[in-house]
């Protein structure tokens, strides 16, 4: 059950307007649909069956027809909740994972999604209260979009959903595109659109026919002490946690696949699948041709655990032809995405759904045990903070700004300039850095006067730095871990993997972000999460038991695309077209000037803009689909703050 949509209206709507929200969402879910139109309220949905594919047909209701919902995910542990609802009395006439919600709403009002184990969204109508109520699962796997408006509220699982409805005003969120060519996607609450909002993760929305909208959030990312257990007992409860949420992971009535890179994380996920099912578990494999020295092809770590568990195992190599797809990616997102991860998200989802619907992947590993160089980065910033600072700006620093540029994809000098260059900043300062393609006084520079005039650009930095210092508990790394858990997991990777997974009407699962072995995870000491320079050195050592060494212990390899070298190769004509001087001034927001200097910085090999530039590259091809859109829904580029 993969889309959802509706509204709740405080005027008439256009004859058709939930059929046309309902229709641009058919990758969602092509093997049926559902509306419910009563009073005020819509309701619709698009199925992708995997669970009760006779009866699970939506909207799902109560025993008297006065609550109804439609729901995107799944939840894993229906059949307990099921059994225990029949046991208190409830009649329930599907075996699906929907109709607990609408029992459990009975008893328990919106508190109902303490009790759901898994990834969701969902609409739920009170026509007795005149309520409706929408929510979305604790770490954002499943997103959700809404719009208030004199008209009413709009959701959906999309943004075309909101827009197909001719109702939603386009003018653009310049804070919110500054976030995007900060970060490479957009920071939630806000969308590219004025108008259009996200629901925040573990949040559920009360929304009554007044169209007054009431958020209550329901969990947070723990930000507890860390127990002091010894390695080989935090080694026990994260292996048995482990195995349990990817066991709930498989629940379903078609066959189960995985993506497999090659790395610990899916890797150890897939061996305890393997374990757990009878038939071999059908794996997925991308790797790159001619993508350079700089990055590994780890399919042949993937061949030794396909070896090992005698998986169905599948490759794909990826030729960097990548202008193919790219107006595909951009149409899957409805606004301006540029983790360049989409390019092998996108074909590994296209063929594995040639196989399976659903497929379990190892996305959250990192967070949760600190796989990213940036979280090693945050336990060398704060040992670095305290050299001396006559050592760090008059040696250190020089010396690295003087490291020339890899022509090759390696980002590691950047890196080196980038640490040295805030080593005297706060911790949250230094985060929030990393994760930027450009310091703020560089970036204004990319917009018009007017435009830069209206952007906020602390806020933007303080979408990050705030995040990091919420928390009461914990050093650096557990903070940066925090950070990514509650930002960079459901804005970047989880709305990456949602939205090109169902461009392929793929369901895919996220076994290591199950919010119980989450919880348990960020009570682990990070010094058992990144032990000297080793990164996830508690998982490594799980996963001891489960995969050969060479798995374990080669160089991670991120799962992302060389960007850098097919800015210079293939993309490279697409590039200096969509970012000429003529386009950027038709376009009246970006300075032509600073643009072409980034171009030919990159292309010369002096300094890589490559995140910057192929963040300026999405932007424009966006841009340009919204103009070619009919002209009462095109873009509104004002400049009103």
């Amino acid at each position: 059950m993969c889309g959802i949509c509706g509204f709740l209206a405080s005027a008439p709507l256009p004859p058709g307007t939930l059929q046309r929200m309902n229709d641009v969402i058919f990758r969602r879910g092509p093997d049926g649909e559902g509306l419910l139109q009563t009073g005020p309220v819509g309701l619709a949905m698009r199925r992708l069956a995997i669970i009760d594919l006779s009866g699970g047909d939506q909207p799902i209701y109560n025993e008297d027809r006065s609550v109804a919902v439609v729901f995107n995910g799944e939840i894993y542990n229906y059949r307990a909740l099921r059994a225990g609802l029949i046991a208190r009395g409830h009649q329930l006439r599907t075996q699906s994972d929907t109709e607990v919600i609408v029992h459990l709403y009975e008893e328990q009002g919106a508190d109902l999604v303490r009790e759901l184990e898994g990834m969701f969204t969902f609409a739920l109508w009170d026509s007795l209260r005149q309520e409706l109520l929408l929510a979305r699962d604790r770490l954002g796997i499943k997103p959700l979009y809404f719009a208030q408006l004199p008209q009413g509220v709009l959701f959906g699982s999309e943004i075309k959903s909101l827009l197909a409805t001719g109702l939603v005003p386009r003018d653009i969120d310049w804070q919110a595109l500054d976030g995007f060519l900060t970060y490479t996607f957009i920071p939630a609450p806000r969308s590219i659109y004025r108008a259009i909002q996200q629901v925040p993760p573990a949040t559920t929305l009360t929304i009554g026919t007044d169209g007054r909208v009431r958020p209550r959030a329901y969990w947070q990312v723990p930000d507890a002490a860390a127990e002091p257990l010894s390695e080989a007992e935090w080694k026990n409860r994260i292996e048995h946690s482990l195995q349990s949420a990817v066991q709930s992971h498989l629940v379903s009535d078609v066959p189960v696949g995985a993506f497999l890179s090659g790395g610990v994380d899916s890797g150890l996920m897939v061996a305890m699948m393997a374990a757990a099912t009878e038939r071999p578990v059908e794996t997925f494999t991308v790797g790159f041709a001619q993508a350079g020295s700089a990055f590994i092809d780890e399919r042949e770590y993937a061949r030794l655990i396909a070896q090992r568990y005698r998986l169905n195992h599948h490759e794909i190599d990826v030729q960097p032809h990548v202008t193919d797809i790219i107006e595909d990616i951009v149409s899957a997102f409805d606004e301006p995405f540029a983790d360049d991860s989409v390019v092998p998200s996108y074909y590994v989802s296209q063929v594995a759904a040639r196989s399976v619907k659903v497929a379990l992947t190892g996305l959250g590993g990192d967070e949760l045990f600190g796989g990213y160089r940036r979280h090693l980065g945050a336990r060398l910033g704060d040992r670095y903070a305290r050299v001396p600072r006559l050592l760090r700006e008059r040696i250190i620093a020089p010396l690295v700004r003087r490291l020339p540029e890899p022509r090759n994809a390696s980002d590691m000098v950047d890196h080196l300039k980038r640490f040295t260059r805030v080593g005297a900043d706060t911790a949250a300062a230094r985060y929030q850095d990393s994760m930027s393609t450009l310091p703020w006084l560089e970036r204004a520079r990319l917009y018009r006067p007017e435009i830069a005039a209206r952007v906020d650009f602390a806020a933007t930095a303080a979408t990050l730095t705030e995040s990091f210092t919420q928390g009461s508990h914990g050093d650096s790394v557990t903070r940066a871990l925090q950070t990514d858990l509650r930002w960079y997991l459901p804005d970047d990777i989880l709305r990456l993997t949602d939205r090109l997974s169902m461009w392929h009407s793929l369901e895919l699962r996220v076994p290591y972000l199950d919010h119980r072995l989450v919880e348990e995870a960020m009570r682990i000491p990070s010094s058992l999460k990144i032990r000297g320079m080793r990164q996830k050195h508690l998982l490594k050592e799980v996963a001891r038991k489960w995969l050969p060494p060479a798995v374990i212990d080669h160089r991670k390899q991120g799962f992302e695309a060389p960007m850098g070298q097919w800015l210079r190769g293939p993309l490279r004509t697409l590039m200096q077209d969509t970012l000429s001087s003529r386009a950027l001034a038709e376009g009246g927001i970006f300075d032509p000037a600073t643009v072409e200097q980034l171009q030919r910085e990159h292309l010369s090999g002096h300094r890589k803009h490559s995140k910057l530039l192929f963040s300026l590259l999405m932007y424009q091809l966006w841009h340009a689909r919204q103009q070619s859109a009919e002209p009462a829904t095109r873009p509104s580029i004002t400049y009103a703050a």
